[in-house]
């Protein structure tokens, strides 16, 4: 058993000392993500320097970004007078993200669908609206370069588009052939693009994932006849990236497809939630990145589904 003190100082830690570590980590993992990967010895105060003047714009947008979204499950559930944990931010060096996201804890049931909706709107809403007005922003920083004759492209990592960015794109610069030109993107840009991209994520509409509580509040039990056809289509999506078919497992073993049981509750999900809800869920159509990191070999090469079409136009 502990004592009276120890559990205090348990309490504390994950309370309060723990988010703040886990914070100030991955604001370090997100500026020298880079450096942590290839590792970085012997230290260069100079390297240290150039990297944090270079990257501070992206890791600060980022951590604004996820805040806000975590911010926007606190503030409703906190209203409602639910318990809920301080968001946890989650540290990743490994990779050109520098983050796996942040995460809050619900502490308690939430009581009906209408609180349900608000606590799950909320935080994509906002790191919609902070996504996009970062890669704007950014994108007017960036620049138009074209790719050098015989460049070596098998070392380099893009990113991929979602119709909103490609078409933002195309509207700055113009039409331009994604062969001969390419955009070198501002950090305020790329923290946009990474927060657009977890939006996203969040945003499907399965289970305990944001998108399952809108779907499920704004439809109700009715939803459960047709979810499961929604999931088997997205993971189809495997055929054009295996990252959406590892998600399908990941949705279908840990989060669930169908959304756990929430009555419905008074005031009811009126009109205006249900507007929102609908167009939060369409705007993940726009946002929403088939392919979100391309290896260089891979930028040309036609998808497992391309492959399919082929053979199956080769057999007639």
């Amino acid at each position: 058993m502990y004592s009276k003190n120890t559990m205090k100082s348990i309490l504390l830690y994950r309370s309060y000392i723990l988010p703040l570590v886990l914070f100030i980590a991955t604001f370090l993992t997100l500026t020298f993500k880079e450096l942590i990967f290839v590792g970085w010895f012997p230290f260069q105060f100079e390297v240290f320097r150039d990297t944090f003047l270079a990257e501070y714009p992206y890791s600060v947008t980022l951590l604004l970004i996820l805040f806000f979204h975590e911010m926007g499950h606190y503030i409703p559930a906190r209203y409602y007078g639910i318990q809920v944990s301080f968001p946890h931010f989650i540290p990743f060096p490994f990779g050109p993200v520098g983050t796996m996201g942040a995460v809050i804890q619900i502490k308690e049931r939430i009581p009906d669908k209408s609180k349900l909706f608000d606590i799950g709107v909320g935080g994509p809403l906002a790191s919609l609206i902070l996504s996009v007005l970062a890669w704007t922003i950014g994108l007017s920083f960036s620049e138009l370069v074209m790719i050098p004759q015989g460049l070596d492209s098998s070392h380099f990592l893009f990113f991929g588009d979602s119709l909103f960015t490609k078409l933002s794109a195309q509207l700055v610069f113009g039409a331009y052939d994604t062969n001969v030109y390419d955009v070198q993107i501002h950090p305020l840009a790329r923290a946009g693009w990474v927060g657009l991209l977890i939006t996203a994520i969040n945003l499907l509409p399965f289970g305990q994932l944001d998108g399952g509580h809108i779907i499920y509040s704004v439809f109700g039990e009715k939803y459960r006849n047709w979810i499961h056809w929604i999931f088997i289509g997205f993971c189809l999506l495997g055929l054009w990236n295996i990252t959406w078919l590892i998600w399908g497992f990941i949705i279908y073993f840990l989060l669930k497809v169908e959304h756990p049981f929430i009555q419905d509750g008074y005031p009811k999900v009126g009109k205006g939630r249900k507007i929102l809800g609908i167009g939060m869920l369409i705007s993940l159509l726009f946002i929403f990145v088939p392919q979100p990191l391309i290896m260089g070999p891979d930028l040309n090469k036609d998808s497992l589904f391309g492959y399919l079409v082929q053979l199956v136009v080769g057999l007639f």
